[in-house]
């Protein structure tokens, strides 16, 4: 961007005679760009400030746990009051190949019907595949209905590690007692359950535990910024000066005398829906200009790998 050439056509053009002045911020960063954009165009233009800087919101796949039989959906919003939605992925059609992928793996229902359950209730295709529990039917009762449910949950917390591990354990005790065909069976599962969770990318999660720092280069050399990121909401950004510090204290340590503090009142102010966006518009993007670091708590925060690339980035935007 030609900052020079920009600010000449905007003080040549017919506003020129009405501007006073002109007001900056240095930035080191397009992600700094982004949430500086965001945060000025929110104030300014409260109506179509979405529009204006063409924010699209990200895709998330959704467990509809208030329903009375819940199902799976993908959304580009976040519902109120939902704790299992899981995101952001980079595009509706991943959402929605890993929507599929997961249904095939458990027997929920996959209609939109608002159910009122009924012995004559004509059903659908996936029920004759056996492929639902068929609940419209009164196949299964709600409490064996919620079971499978419960199993569902399971595997989108963990994308399936979770059952995976007892689905090995199983494999393993099978193939021990000879039981060849049941260990064939349970690996065919195993495979089937890691090409779904193969369709989802490691940054994606529970929104509610979506926490993780952003770290970029700062305005000055050797300077850098992260930016937390806690429950799905862009907290403060912290500036990190590495010039003459390497040598004199250890970085992971005034990391931690940065975040600890700084995150031990969290903002959840705005619409997490667009810091998500953001999110998913630097991190999914060709040009993304620095890393992602995610951890549930500040203890799982990888230090040493986050040390590693401020030093790495430290070496090559140091003077000569």
């Amino acid at each position: 961007m030609n900052l020079k050439r920009r600010l000449g056509r905007l003080l040549g053009g017919p506003y020129g005679e009405r501007i006073d002045a002109i007001e900056y911020w240095r930035a080191g960063s397009r992600l700094e760009i982004s949430l500086l954009l965001y945060e000025l165009t929110r104030g300014y233009y409260p109506e179509d400030y979405r529009k204006r800087l063409r924010l699209r919101l990200p895709w998330f796949v959704s467990l509809r746990d208030r329903d009375p039989f819940p199902r799976l959906e993908v959304l580009n919003r976040i519902p109120r009051g939902s704790s299992q939605v899981f995101g952001p992925f980079a595009s509706r059609d991943l959402a929605q190949r890993y929507e599929q992928e997961v249904l095939s793996l458990f027997q929920i229902r996959r209609c939109s019907d608002t159910l009122a359950p009924h012995p004559d209730h004509p059903g659908c295709i996936y029920g004759e595949m056996n492929q639902c529990l068929r609940p419209c039917q009164c196949a299964i009762t709600a409490d064996e209905y919620s079971s499978e449910v419960r199993r569902v949950a399971d595997f989108l917390a963990t994308n399936g590690r979770s059952p995976a591990s007892a689905l090995g354990a199983a494999r393993e005790k099978a193939s021990a007692d000879l039981d060849f065909e049941q260990a064939a069976q349970i690996h065919k599962r195993l495979e089937k359950l890691r090409t779904a969770a193969g369709c989802r990318d490691d940054v994606v999660c529970a929104v509610e535990r979506f926490n993780g720092v952003a770290l970029t280069r700062g305005p000055d050399n050797l300077q850098f910024r992260l930016w937390p990121v806690v429950q799905g909401y862009w907290q403060e950004p912290l500036t990190l000066e590495v010039s003459g510090i390497m040598e004199t204290r250890p970085l992971d340590r005034l990391i931690r005398e940065l975040l600890e503090p700084s995150l031990a009142a969290v903002s959840t102010q705005g619409i997490r829906a667009e810091h998500m966006a953001i999110f998913s518009r630097w991190y999914y993007s060709s040009w993304r200009d620095g890393h992602w670091f995610s951890f549930q708590t500040l203890a799982d925060l990888n230090y040493r790998k986050l040390v590693r690339e401020i030093s790495s980035m430290a070496k090559v935007g140091s003077p000569c």
